[in-house]
């Protein structure tokens, strides 16, 4: 019984693993398509509290939270849709801590980019998203 138990726990981390490495990769493919887009990365990662902004960047008058969400695959559903009005109030939350944070005085926007793996790559920006 106790070795059930410690293959369950293994499986869960090695799920909890692959789940973390989807997204790492999700947010490099996201930084090469902002760069590419003409953004100024700020910072990625950032935390404050219980939220965090995945990506900021400046482009024009602009300060932009990028939430990024990836997908092996659209089985359940376009990653975008997880971004539910719970999770706007907490990045809508978070980004005012960091724009007070480092004095910024410009105009804020959110976006989503949007990547399923599989079965091609495909990255959906959805610019001004909430």
């Amino acid at each position: 019984m106790f070795q059930s138990d410690k293959i369950g726990s293994n499986t869960t981390m090695t799920r909890k693993s692959a789940h973390i490495a989807i997204g790492r990769k999700g947010e490099i493919i996201a930084l090469e398509h902002l760069r590419r887009q003409g953004h100024e990365i700020l910072t990625t990662n950032w935390r404050h509290g219980k939220g965090e902004l995945d990506i900021v960047s400046t482009m024009d008058q602009f300060i932009i939270i990028t939430e990024v969400k990836t997908r092996s695959d659209s089985k359940y559903g376009e990653p975008h849709e997880d971004v539910d009005n719970r999770k706007q109030e907490l990045l809508e939350e978070t980004a005012e801590a960091y724009v007070n944070e480092n004095c910024i005085d410009l105009e804020l926007r959110f976006d989503i980019i949007s990547i399923t793996l599989q079965p091609q790559l495909l990255i959906d920006h959805i610019e001004d998203a909430f």
